[in-house]
């Protein structure tokens, strides 16, 4: 079912409307100018110049009006990791209703993360299992003693939270997993645990321990690859000849999912050109939040955004990858502007330029615009971060702690 263009029964009243945006609802088509009229929490009529008053209204005239953004990549176990950030605060100042942490907890942190921050929360998160049975501490790496591998313990963990663990985490570089057989051993552990749970699982590469070759082919339909476009060693990218590996083509075709998952380390500006002109756009665009790039290079998902839309990525496909494409694979009901669901909306503003927007290695470019969450909306409700009050901070900064070559979680 999509979303109507025209005023679909529209009552006379709302508790939020939304006037004169652009609107993009992946699930409806091309982008159009209509209002999106709210209430009761849901989206209640989209369509130009809806009658009646509401409680509050938005004038998002040269503003873009898209569903919440469902970030697929954050680290939101805040005070248990030295990772971790405050989810509906990030949420509230970028757009987004909804969250996938990535393995910041394992089999035996997972009840925290989810009684302490998931269950209070107001944005919708979703988690990822860690293979280590701790998930991520601090920044050393987590599985450089095989010890910490528990795949009883991940399933079990699995089972027990159904409702929010999709799938399964590895990090996958040298530094965290070691080398040789022992490296292999946890890949396989990761492998074996997403099987015997029935899930999915998710890669991060930079640094891999093996040829990416080797990696993909070991992977199933539906696992996904993250960091996609790192401009670290053991990329997906061949920059010697300009374009994907052979072995990355074959996976997509054979169902392996790709993701961005950009943070400190993971994202290139020539990466992701050669990327997109070699016809392999990612599946996700994701930020992958966390305490080491919230101030820099990452910033927010719509500063992510901002990077494929000036890389040439039409903004239609750009919010596709961050609404509905990542809310299926959550099973969410959500990354919709459809009459009757959840009203969780971002209002993104554009700042005209020029802006300087920086890549993981340095690297700027300037260009006339930068995408900017205005207002955010997590079922009719405004996420406004001066209401949630001042971020606290932890005793110990990231930057304190020992950190390796590949800085992302």
């Amino acid at each position: 079912m999509t979303a109507t263009h025209e005023p679909n029964a529209a009552p006379t009243s709302f508790n939020l409307l939304i006037r004169g945006g652009t609107v993009i609802d992946p699930e409806a088509g091309p982008p159009y100018q209509a209002d999106v009229g709210v209430k009761g929490g849901r989206i209640a009529a989209v369509g130009p110049h809806l009658p009646g008053d509401a409680d509050e209204i938005v004038d998002a005239h040269s503003a873009y009006v898209v569903p919440g953004l469902v970030d697929f990549h954050v680290h939101v176990y805040w005070g248990a990791t030295i990772w971790g950030l405050e989810a509906d605060k990030i949420g509230a100042a970028g757009g987004a209703t909804a969250f996938l942490d990535t393995g910041s907890a394992g089999a035996i942190t997972l009840a925290g993360l989810r009684r302490y921050v998931i269950e209070p929360s107001r944005t919708r998160i979703r988690a990822l299992v860690n293979i280590c049975t701790a998930g991520l501490i601090t920044t050393l790496g987590e599985l450089r003693d095989p010890r910490y591998l528990d795949i009883d313990g991940t399933v079990r963990a699995i089972d027990a939270n159904r409702d929010i663990a999709p799938g399964v985490k590895i990090r996958y570089s040298e530094n965290i997993v070691g080398a040789g057989a022992q490296a292999r051993a946890a890949l396989d552990a990761a492998v074996e645990a997403a099987d015997q749970a029935g899930v999915w699982l998710m890669v991060h590469i930079g640094y891999t321990p093996e040829p990416i070759p080797d990696i993909l082919k070991r992977l199933r339909p539906g696992d996904v690859v993250t960091h996609s476009y790192t401009p670290l060693a053991g990329g997906l990218v061949d920059m010697s000849a300009g374009q994907m590996l052979p072995a990355v083509i074959a996976a997509r075709d054979a169902g392996i999912e790709f993701d961005i998952g950009h943070g400190k380390s993971s994202f290139g500006w020539h990466t992701a050109q050669a990327a997109l002109d070699s016809g392999f756009p990612p599946d996700y665009i994701s930020s992958d939040l966390h305490r080491g790039c919230v101030h820099g290079p990452a910033f927010s998902l719509p500063n992510v955004m901002t990077k494929f839309w000036l890389l040439g990525m039409p903004l239609e496909e750009i919010v596709a990858r961050c609404t509905i494409a990542p809310a299926r694979k959550l099973g969410l009901d959500a990354g919709t502007l459809r009459v009757g669901a959840e009203a969780d909306i971002a209002v993104l503003a554009i700042d005209e330029g020029p802006v300087t927007l920086v890549d993981c290695t340095g690297a700027e470019r300037t260009w006339d615009r930068e995408l900017r969450a205005a207002h955010t909306f997590r079922a009719g409700v405004r996420l406004d971060p001066s209401i949630l009050g001042p971020s606290e901070e932890l005793p110990v900064e990231l930057s304190s702690q020992p950190m390796t070559r590949d800085a992302d979680a």
